[in-house]
């Protein structure tokens, strides 16, 4: 959650005080709802909602899987590249962490294809995959830039096109995930590039490598920085190191800007998209909701740049958007009692039911 002096940065602050004198005069002790209440404050601003109005939510789960040539050519993960096409055939299938989740949650959700490396392997299902390939799969970024301009423009234009869906679909909640093998390697050079951190620090185990591939990991990113000019913009970093899918999540993002949609950022991945987002488009984190700190070391730092905090600690490095979902119970229950929970009316002592 983004403090009240903080929140003024991207909401007037008459309305930033309206809200809040609302959420005061609900029937309880003030802020005994803890970060609950925090979190309905950015939810009604977000939204546009005015005191005494009725939240309504409309979800939508988005997957952005891409495919990256670090992975490819070097042993990065403790799965091969393949894997990447396998887990999305298995979310079509229904046999998913996030398939359970998102049942139990009631929340639609698309696959995005960014550019996996076996396309021709999907199966058919009821589940969406649109098709917003940038290619089959990036480029070895420890030896050559991950992306093409060209590529990066139509990442851009990509973006556009599933923010522009989303809202037709008068969707105003957009929940974030992602899938692709060797894509914790793209984030941490990202992150890295973009923090000015150490890739020591922003780099972890991912999918649970030992300490000789984690070695290698930290050397591959150290490479593709090594071609990056002075002060980079957040473009070139994305060109020379970022994923298909990491691209794709930000100009998304960014597409959603001053849109009244929510959008709910979950682990490591996803924050690094967000980050980028918001080096592009600074307004764009007025309208970020962060899910989940995630069991990749790197993620609280990204967080802590961000001024983000995060509504789960749970320890999940899963991906696939499963922070995001597990999430959302509470952002319905932050929309819920600001719409329904009874008002003190302070002229009289008496309490002020909902409708």
């Amino acid at each position: 959650m983004l403090s009240y002096r903080k929140l003024q940065k991207y909401f007037p602050e008459e309305r930033i005080r309206n809200i809040k004198d609302a959420i005061d005069r609900k029937v309880k002790p003030l802020g005994s709802l803890g970060l609950l209440e925090d979190l309905a404050l950015e939810i009604a601003l977000i939204l546009e909602n005015a005191p005494g109005d009725t939240i309504s939510l409309t979800p939508q789960h988005l997957i952005f899987a891409g495919d990256h040539g670090v992975a490819a050519a070097h042993p990065v993960s403790i799965v091969s590249g393949d894997f990447t096409v396998k887990m999305i055939n298995n979310f079509i299938e229904g046999g998913a962490a996030i398939n359970a989740f998102l049942e139990e949650s009631g929340i639609p959700f698309e696959i995005i294809n960014s550019g996996i490396r076996h396309p021709e392997k999907l199966i058919p299902g009821n589940i969406t995959v649109r098709n917003c390939s940038l290619g089959f799969g990036t480029r070895d970024l420890g030896t050559e830039n991950a992306m093409s301009d060209a590529e990066l423009k139509k990442a851009a234009l990509y973006g556009k096109e599933i923010a522009e869906a989303a809202l037709s679909r008068h969707c105003n909640v957009l929940l974030f995930g992602e899938m692709g093998i060797g894509n914790t390697t793209a984030a941490s050079a990202v992150m890295a590039a973009l923090t000015g951190l150490s890739p020591e620090e922003c780099t972890g185990r991912g999918t649970g490598i030992g300490d000789a591939a984690l070695a290698l990991k930290i050397s591959l990113i150290k490479k593709g920085l090594s071609r990056l000019p002075e002060n980079p913009s957040p473009e070139e970093i994305l060109r020379t190191a970022g994923g298909y899918e990491i691209a794709e999540m930000a100009y998304t993002m960014i597409h959603a800007c001053g849109r009244r949609i929510m959008l709910v950022i979950d682990g490591f991945i996803v924050t690094a998209a967000a980050l980028l987002a918001v080096k592009i488009a600074p307004k764009v984190r007025g309208q970020m909701i962060f899910a989940t700190e995630s069991g990749e070391p790197g993620h609280r730092l990204m967080l802590e740049r961000l001024d983000a905090t995060p509504l789960l600690r749970l320890g999940l490095r899963l991906g696939e958007g499963t922070g995001a979902v597990l999430s959302y119970s509470l952002i319905k229950a932050a929309a819920a009692f600001f719409s329904r929970m009874a008002e003190w009316d302070s002229t009289n002592g008496r309490i002020i039911f909902r409708n």
